[in-house]
C-alpha cells in the first residue's frame, strides 16, 4: 500500500463508521484491515519499539471502537485514528519508562522506516540510489518525534493540511510551519551524515 491508499474521510469509510455504530463488526473488521498498517506505522515513530507499537496499534483500535458513538461522521477516520494511536503510544512508551527522545538506536530490523520502505518506488520515482533512500531513512529515524509525525503526517499518509492537523492536534494554519521546521531538521541531518 501507498501512502495513497488511504485518502481521507471518503464514502467508504463514513458507511462503514455507520455500520459499525450499529453494531456491524464486518464493518469495523474491514476499518481495522484498512487501517491497521499506518496506525501501527504512526505507533512506531512514536515509541521506536515494535512489541510496543503493536500493543500501542491494538490499544488504539479498542479505544476507537469505544469512541465510535463520538466519532464526528464528517470527519477522516485516518487522521482520527493517528491521533488516537499518538495518545496510545505515548502512554505506552510511559508505561515501558522507555526514553523519549529519538537519540537511542532505533531497531533497523523491526520497525518501518521511512522513506525507503515506506514509499514503494521512491528510487523510480526520485531517482535515487539506495545508499541515498538509507541516508535518508537514517537522518528521518533520528528526528525528533513531532518531526517524524509531521512529515509522515503529510508524505506517508498523505493527509491534507487540515487532516494532518486534526492527526496531530494542532491548528491547521501550524502544519505548514510543524512541516517546514522538520524539513530543515531533515536536511540538517542529512548534511552532517
Amino acid at each position: 500500500m501507498t501512502g495513497t491508499d488511504f485518502a481521507p474521510a471518503d464514502a467508504i469509510d463514513a458507511s462503514l463508521v455507520e455500520a459499525a455504530r450499529r453494531g456491524d463488526l464486518r464493518a469495523w473488521e474491514r476499518l481495522v484491515r484498512r487501517y491497521q498498517e499506518p496506525v501501527y506505522r504512526a505507533a512506531w515513530l512514536i515509541v521506536r519499539d515494535s512489541r510496543l507499537a503493536e500493543a500501542a496499534t491494538l490499544s488504539t483500535f479498542v479505544r476507537a471502537f469505544r469512541a465510535l458513538p463520538s466519532h464526528d461522521p464528517d470527519a477522516g477516520v485516518l487522521p482520527w485514528l493517528i491521533r488516537i494511536a499518538a495518545g496510545e503510544s505515548r502512554q505506552q512508551r510511559r508505561e515501558s519508562g522507555r526514553p523519549t527522545r529519538s537519540s537511542r538506536p532505533v531497531e533497523k530490523a523491526q520497525g518501518p522506516h521511512f522513506p525507503a520502505t515506506a514509499v514503494p518506488g521512491l528510487a523510480e520515482a526520485t531517482g535515487l540510489t539506495p545508499t541515498e533512500q538509507a541516508a535518508i531513512a537514517g537522518a528521518f529515524d533520528r528526528l525528533g518525534e513531532e518531526d517524524r509525525l509531521v512529515i509522515a503526517a503529510r508524505y506517508l499518509f498523505g493527509l491534507s493540511r487540515d487532516d494532518a492537523a486534526s492527526a496531530l492536534s494542532i491548528a491547521s494554519g501550524l502544519v505548514d510551519e510543524h512541516l517546514g521546521t522538520a524539513l530543515k531538521q531533515l536536511r540538517a541531518r542529512l548534511a552532517a551524515a
